[in-house]
């Protein structure tokens, strides 16, 4: 409804109120007994529906709209306009709102089918006066009828297509959004298809707009009959589709893909011409994460099919479009790292985090392990420069974040999960929203995320990274500066960003004999503490180390001697939940 609209309802609703507060004063002590006729004249014009209670229980005066709004008739044994409630549901149901009610209460709509088999809709809005010392109970009834049906009419025109009656890109990134955060439950694959007419440029040349526009139809009513129940088909362009398919699993990913392709051959009765479609695929997690991500990169797969004649599929590679300057072997890696996703050879390991004074766990900080079939445990060293400066780090993340919420979910409420997150991934505008979408699949508490932002990496927009920081914060999560110390400008990080707590690399604790080192420790950690921010030293392998540590007023540690790294299921009965 547009401002106008809402204020023209405002003041009807005002007006009517006004009047029926008006006409109650001419009331005697027998409240509407003695209308003046004149007064009822002016209720009996009104349109909308006037109910008022009677003094005397279980009746009330209805005006002639109010009759006809809730189906009453004439009763012989009433006054005029006189109604027993208990001869009529729907009377008795709107007096029993009104009594219930307390000044200044909104009333729900009422909405009902009519003995014709129509729809109503009608807006309730509370009278209370008090006149004559006596306090009158009533309701204003206004047929919304048609105004409902017209927002329900615009609603469903801004989630279908006009042309083909297929659903409209809104509702595809919706139910898109819900097929991922499913997904992440039931461990089911997703995937966007992105579907174009190789001769639409052709028909549209030869015969207009007309003749295209059949062809639009005929092609979405084809590609349907291969869409289930559970999946949807968008138009998302003029001459494209969009399809978000939910499977069992990958595997049967080309199949499908097939159906479809099968589906776009076909000849069209309006063009009088032979038909084939090209097809984009892009899998959820491993191209994207969100609907608009997987609906761009499906549609540059779809470009790639048709660049390569048309009347194929093809999925979404991110190495066809790699940095030139990346060596073969990187090339390769950048391919086995897709190939490790796929075979699902990544995993997720926890090392324990505890309060040095206490030796209590906290919380687990979430490393990869990636287990090559050849080469066996590649270390991320390795492999993470490379998915950073490839693109693959954004699959890599999606997985480790997704894995470390679902696991957290399952462990005892007051741990809390650490995740390794780059600034690449971070300066992403997206980062906010797929933390929220995993701690929504996962069930988990925004506070029992920690995200850890690696500090050896060059900073490149520290007013974009400063954003981004401060909206996770406001989700309620918590951020932490990882290898404090090591990278570039490590205290103008510190003093320009928001975090919650501070890392400090394990390189630094290594040296903590030296005198030199300790001091630099003990500075940093009389720093953090007059800023508020919490301090975890990393790689603690000596009880002498924890303790100087714990002199120095460093309030929590991890390393070694306290845990190394391993798989949930092998975690102890302290992160189990039950």
């Amino acid at each position: 409804m547009t401002g106008l609209a809402a204020l023209l309802v405002a003041i009807a609703v005002t007006a009517v109120l006004g009047l029926a507060a008006a006409l109650l004063i001419v009331v005697n002590t027998r409240t509407l007994g003695s209308l003046k006729r004149d007064a009822r004249g002016v209720l009996a014009d009104l349109s909308d529906g006037i109910v008022i209670l009677s003094e005397k229980p279980g009746r009330a005066y209805c005006n002639p709209a109010a009759a006809a709004m809730l189906g009453l008739h004439p009763e012989t044994d009433m006054p005029p306009d006189y109604h027993r409630l208990e001869r009529s549901g729907l009377l008795s149901e709107v007096c029993a709102a009104a009594l219930a009610a307390r000044r200044g209460d909104t009333l729900p709509p009422m909405e009902m089918i009519d003995a014709a088999g129509q729809f109503r809709s009608w807006r309730q809005s509370l009278i209370h006066a008090n006149v004559a010392g006596r306090s009158v109970t009533g309701v204003v009834l206004q047929d919304r009828t048609e105004i409902h049906t017209l927002s329900h009419l615009l609603e469903e025109s801004r989630r279908r297509d006009p042309l083909t009656g297929l659903a409209t890109p809104e509702l595809l990134h919706d139910r898109t959004g819900q097929a991922i955060e499913t997904a992440a439950r039931t461990m089911t694959a997703v995937a966007m298809l992105v579907v174009e007419v190789d001769q639409f440029e052709a028909v549209f040349e030869q015969g207009g707009w007309a003749a295209a526009s059949e062809l639009l139809i005929e092609a979405g009513a084809h590609v349907s009959t291969q869409v289930r129940a559970m999946d949807l088909i968008a138009r998302v362009g003029q001459n494209r589709f969009g399809i978000v398919v939910t499977l069992s699993d990958a595997a049967s990913l080309p199949r499908a893909v097939e159906r479809f392709l099968a589906a776009m051959r076909f000849v069209s009765v309006a063009a009088r011409t032979p038909i084939t479609g090209s097809i984009g695929i892009a899998r959820a997690g491993l191209d994207g994460s969100t609907s608009l991500r997987l609906l761009e990169r499906a549609a540059h797969a779809c470009a790639r099919a048709r660049a390569e004649g048309g009347d194929r599929a093809r999925f979404y590679a991110p190495d066809a479009d790699l940095d030139p300057s990346l060596s073969a072997t990187d090339r390769g890696l950048v391919a086995e790292i897709r190939h490790g996703l796929e075979e699902r050879r990544f995993t997720m390991h926890y090392q324990p985090i505890v309060a040095l004074r206490t030796r209590r766990v906290v919380g687990y900080e979430a490393l990869m392990r990636w287990r090559h079939p050849l080469r066996g445990e590649v270390s991320p060293a390795e492999f993470i420069p490379i998915a950073e400066h490839s693109g693959m780090i954004h699959a890599l993340g999606e997985f480790a974040l997704s894995q470390s919420c679902r696991d957290a979910a399952t462990w005892a409420p007051d741990l809390q999960v650490s995740v390794n997150m780059s600034v690449v991934e971070l300066l992403e505008s997206e980062a906010p929203h797929r933390i929220l979408a995993a701690l929504a699949a996962a069930e988990l508490a925004p506070h029992r995320l920690r995200i850890e932002i690696t500090e050896t990496a060059r900073i490149p927009d520290l007013g974009r990274l400063r954003s981004a920081v401060d909206e996770i914060r406001t989700l309620g999560v918590t951020v932490a500066l990882d290898d404090f110390g090591t990278g570039h400008s490590s205290l103008t990080h510190l003093q320009s960003l928001s975090f919650d707590a501070l890392k400090i690399d394990h390189r630094f604790v290594k040296d903590i004999a030296t005198p030199r080192t300790a001091s630099m420790i003990r500075m940093l950690i009389t720093y953090a503490r007059q800023i508020g921010v919490m301090v975890v030293a990393e790689g603690i392998e000596t009880e002498a180390q924890a303790m100087q540590l714990t002199q120095m007023g460093c309030s929590h540690g991890q390393g070694w001697l306290f845990g190394r790294p391993m798989p949930a299921q092998h975690l102890s009965d302290r992160a189990a939940v039950g």
